[in-house]
């Protein structure tokens, strides 16, 4: 049983759950935010399920080798441990609080805020590059949807300065 139930395919289901949970918010979107000739909000939510979804499936069926988590370098703090110990149950913990606190701090700050994060726990230890990947990323991904695909994100605290 040991064999079957590794790690990482507890990881994959935990993933398929949150896909799951992720296309059925997408496809519940109400009809009046769709425009004739635009793709849909729910398009770019689908899309992301699938790829997700297939991923976890192929870690589900594929998971690799559960190898032993390396040893941590004799100078690295205890901080940095417990991260690396735990980081995929944070990068949930911070999607979650991502979706509930968007509405209110808005896009810009959230995903901000998300990417650096991640950007740290997946091992950047350069605070100011990963600020500065996230910046660009998520302004990036703000004008080609506000501005390209005419898709409204929640802006927050900005409503007043960026309408």
């Amino acid at each position: 049983m040991r064999k079957i139930l590794t790690r990482t395919r507890i990881e994959a289901l935990i993933i398929i759950v949150g896909v799951l949970g992720y296309a059925w918010s997408g496809l519940s979107l109400p009809p009046f935010y769709n425009v004739p000739g635009v793709p849909g909000p729910t398009v770019f939510p689908l899309m992301l399920a699938i790829v997700m979804g297939a991923g976890a499936i192929w870690l589900l069926i594929f998971p690799g080798e559960d190898k032993e988590a390396p040893k941590s370098p004799p100078g690295e703090s205890r901080w940095r441990r417990l991260l690396n110990r735990w980081h995929f149950y944070l990068m949930w913990g911070l999607l979650i609080a991502y979706v509930f606190l968007l509405p209110y701090l808005g896009f810009v700050v959230c995903s901000v805020a998300l990417l650096s994060a991640l950007i740290f726990l997946l091992g950047e230890r350069r605070w100011y590059l990963g600020i500065s990947i996230a910046l660009v990323f998520t302004m990036a991904i703000y004008l080609v949807f506000s501005k390209g695909l005419q898709i409204r994100l929640p802006l927050g605290i900005f409503e007043g300065i960026m309408r």
